[in-house]
């Protein structure tokens, strides 16, 4: 039988047998452009003339997998475009990645998809934070504190011997999403409208926006780290690029309009650190939420590790993965460390492992390990058990214990 690992993020879609090197990595959207035309996946990558305008659709709100008709032909996309050259279900086992407390209705729904729309032979569904200790050797696993910072929002997730210790999860609401809607907002108020530029904002924060280490220090030297983004004319450039020395001296490289950033470049992220920001430059101009006390990701992280059993607790903070594809913003890891350090006792080590794979691929790196480990089968559900026990059987077994 063939074991395919579908990690199935709010970004992106990563899918893969067990004997692949590498996932395939499909984006899990639909697409619109202006002329029209509906792109499924990755198809609207080679569209670079229509760049502009595009409106993305995608199946997940608020992080919970909400729309199958999105969903399906992604999925669909996905299957043909693996390197084994599609999928039979029928001899094939999934294991599938959702949301922590991924509403149970929701849940129910996807296993009937998978049973009875797909008719996979065996499936075991799972959060993606669990699938990550398996890629960690064998003396962290026992003990593995996960931060997992994806597109819509952040989750903390202790595991303890490889168990996903639920009490303890917390989910702090900003992502790759959130910091894309800052970065548009701030945009279009100081240089040009941007708000329908979906794409160009996510390359501009890829390739300028970064974690500040010293904040203050960051900021009152801002200008030492200004910097000039040229925007796309569809003509030189599709998705613009940061302009250098070496850029200058390409044709018609002075005639291309720029964006100058300054302190947005670090600003935007720092909403990890002071959420407040988010409503500072929003328009709500409510007292309450400006003179509430807000948590930011180090509080909840400390709030997370001390909800864990007394012995664990320096254990985990000695442990921390940080996974997710918005942690690839640069100074991530460095200044978590750096914050929890000041926050934990003095005593207990602050260590963030480093991962040999892609963060954003992390999980699918796992669970690729888990299925070679052999333990896969004492914990799946086959298509003739699902049947013979009813739709509720898959949320008794893979859901979340209640707390």
């Amino acid at each position: 039988m063939k074991h395919l690992i579908l990690d199935n993020g709010s970004y992106s879609v990563k899918a893969g047998f067990v004997s692949e090197k590498a996932p395939t990595v499909v984006h899990n959207t639909i697409v619109r452009s202006k002329d029209g035309l509906i792109h499924t996946g990755n198809e609207y990558i080679s569209q670079t003339s229509q760049y502009s305008g595009m409106v993305f659709k995608r199946p997940n709100e608020q992080g919970n997998l909400v729309s199958w008709e999105i969903e399906r032909p992604i999925w669909d996309t996905t299957f043909e475009e693996l390197q084994s050259g599609g999928i039979d279900p029928s001899s094939t086992h999934l294991t599938l990645t959702e949301t922590p407390f991924q509403l149970p209705q929701l849940s129910i729904n996807t296993d009937q998809i998978v049973f009875e729309e797909y008719g996979f032979q065996d499936y075991y569904r799972c959060i993606p934070a669990s699938l990550v200790p398996w890629q960690l050797n064998h003396q962290q696993k026992d003990f593995s504190f996960i931060i997992d910072s994806g597109f819509n929002c952040t989750w903390i997730v202790p595991v303890i011997y490889q168990s996903v210790y639920w009490k303890g999860i917390k989910k702090f609401p900003v992502g790759g999403k959130l910091l894309n809607g800052l970065l548009r907002e701030i945009t279009s108020f100081r240089h040009y409208d941007v708000s329908d530029e979906s794409i160009l904002i996510n390359t501009i924060k890829e390739a300028t926006c970064f974690v500040a280490e010293d904040y203050s220090k960051t900021l009152n030297d801002k200008q030492k780290f200004m910097c000039e983004f040229v925007l796309p004319d569809f003509k030189t450039t599709a998705t613009g690029y940061i302009r250098t020395p070496k850029s200058i001296t390409r044709e018609a490289d002075e005639d291309l309009q720029t964006l100058k950033l300054t302190d947005e470049r670090f600003t935007i992220p720092e909403a990890f650190y002071h959420p407040e920001i988010i409503f500072n430059s929003s328009s709500s101009n409510s007292a309450k939420i400006h003179n509430s006390t807000l948590k930011n990701l180090v509080d909840l992280i400390v709030e997370s590790i001390m909800t864990c059993p007394e012995v664990a607790r320096p254990l985990l903070s000695a442990n921390i993965s940080v996974v997710g594809g918005t942690s690839k913003l640069p100074n991530f890891n460095e200044r978590l460390g750096h914050e929890l350090t000041r926050e934990l006792p003095s005593h207990w080590v602050v260590k963030i492992n480093t991962s040999e794979h892609d963060p954003a691929e992390t999980s699918w790196y796992g669970g690729k390990r888990l299925v070679e480990s052999g333990m896969l089968d004492e914990v799946s559900i086959s298509k003739k058990e699902y049947f013979e026990h009813g739709s509720n059987w898959c949320q008794r077994q893979f859901g979340f214990k209640n707390i």
